[in-house]
Formats: structure tokens, C-alpha cells, sequence
């Protein structure tokens, strides 16, 4: 595995969850990192405690994406990675998701992710090593009932990312879908518990997209939870 020292990324969702430990992993590991989160107070907390960059933006919003993409550019002199972390979602029936609901999901999940991607693709085309790495799902492969709304836009970033590698290797772009199953963030209500994936386990993995030779690609990894965690704690 190569070094981070020096690499320059933009880690969007970086103030919460999985996006968080990401930031604090790779900044640890000698990464240059800008943060991109909605929440002011979050991000602010964020930046002063692991002494990087940030910026606010709303994902739905090319323009919005635009701005913060050519800001981090700027502060971090160039970028080499972007990882699209941010994302929403619930556990609700086709009987009880409203329109609204479902667009934002839509719109922050997959054209979210879409928008940072072609924002971020001047400066990554001048990098002499980029990645794009997108946060997927084991529910992108395997539905559950009361995912139509979140199960769809995780398909959806899967197929996205497969295309995207293919429209970008002849730039030496990498495309990277990291898919965990249950990670302890609480996400949508779910209170974590011993034997999920934490945090800290899936910015391992992006981290290792990150640090894998150039010329081999990690088009996709799969994580999944092991109750051996809550056995050997107990030991």
C-alpha cells in the first residue's frame, strides 16, 4: 500500500458518521483534507478538531457544488480524490413515503453525487493520481422492506459508478464503490450496537482505495457486519 502524504481530498458529508472518521483517518495519515457538510456548527467543530479545511454546500445544487469544489481546489492547491460520503435515508413503506421524501433522498443520494463528481473533474484530470470513491450500500444489491426510496438511490449509485469508471479510465481517473452493510451512525433511528461495522472499518477501506497502486482499481467492495466483535469484547 502507498502513502497519503500530500494527497489532496475532498471529502463531502465529512462532519458526521462514516464521512467524519474518513476525514480524521486520512488526515491522521498525511492527507491534505476539505470537509463539505450543510450544517455551520458542525463543520466548524469539525475543521478546528482535526485542524483541516471546509465549506458548506447543499449536494442538490450543481452550482452550490461548483463553488465548493473550485474553493477546495484553491485551498488545498489542486485535488487528487473526491469521496462522496453524503447521504440520507429511511426505513419507510411505499404506503407512507411522500413524493417530497423520496426526491430528497433521490436528489441527495445519487444527483448529489453526480454533481460533485462533474464538478471535481478539471482539477482531478490534472492530478497525476485520482480517485473518485462513492459511498454505496449492501442495500444497493440487496433490498429490504421499506427501502424503495433509499434501496433505489444505492442501485442507482452502484451503476453510476460502474459507467462513471468506464467514462473515466482513459484519464487514469480511479471509480471506487465501497458498500458496507449496518455501520453504528444511527442512521434512520437504527441505535447502534456491538457486532455492527463501525465508522472507523469503512474509512479503512476508502483509505485503501486510496492507497492501492495506480494501475489496480478496487472497482467495488463489499462489507459486511460480524457478530465476532460482541464475542471477543466479552472475552
Amino acid at each position: 500500500m502507498g502513502s497519503l502524504l500530500g494527497r489532496r481530498v475532498l471529502i463531502t458529508g465529512g462532519t458526521a458518521g462514516i464521512g467524519r472518521a474518513t476525514a480524521a483517518s486520512l488526515a491522521g495519515d498525511g492527507a491534505s483534507v476539505f470537509v463539505v457538510g450543510r450544517n455551520r456548527t458542525r463543520l466548524d467543530q469539525t475543521c478546528a478538531d482535526l485542524k483541516i479545511n471546509g465549506g458548506t454546500s447543499d449536494v442538490r445544487d450543481y452550482q452550490a457544488c461548483e463553488n465548493v469544489v473550485a474553493k477546495a481546489a484553491q485551498e488545498l492547491g489542486g485535488l487528487d480524490a473526491v469521496i462522496n460520503c453524503a447521504g440520507i435515508g429511511t426505513i419507510t413503506s411505499i404506503e407512507e413515503m411522500t413524493a417530497q421524501a423520496w426526491s430528497t433522498i433521490m436528489e441527495t443520494n445519487v444527483t448529489g453525487t453526480f454533481n460533485i463528481c462533474k464538478a471535481a473533474l478539471p482539477w482531478l484530470k490534472a492530478s497525476d493520481r485520482a480517485d473518485i470513491i462513492n459511498l454505496g450500500s449492501r442495500a444497493g444489491r440487496y433490498a429490504y422492506e421499506g427501502g424503495t426510496a433509499y434501496c433505489a438511490s444505492k442501485f442507482a449509485i452502484q451503476g453510476f459508478s460502474e459507467a462513471l469508471f468506464l467514462d473515466l479510465v482513459q484519464y487514469g481517473i480511479g471509480v471506487s464503490l465501497v458498500a458496507p452493510g449496518t455501520v453504528g451512525t444511527g442512521f434512520s433511528g437504527i441505535e447502534p450496537q456491538d457486532w455492527h461495522l463501525r465508522p472507523e472499518d469503512v474509512a479503512e477501506a476508502i483509505a485503501n482505495c486510496l492507497k492501492s497502486h495506480a494501475t489496480a482499481n478496487l472497482n467495488w467492495i463489499e462489507m459486511r457486519p460480524s457478530r465476532r466483535r460482541q464475542t471477543e469484547d466479552l472475552a
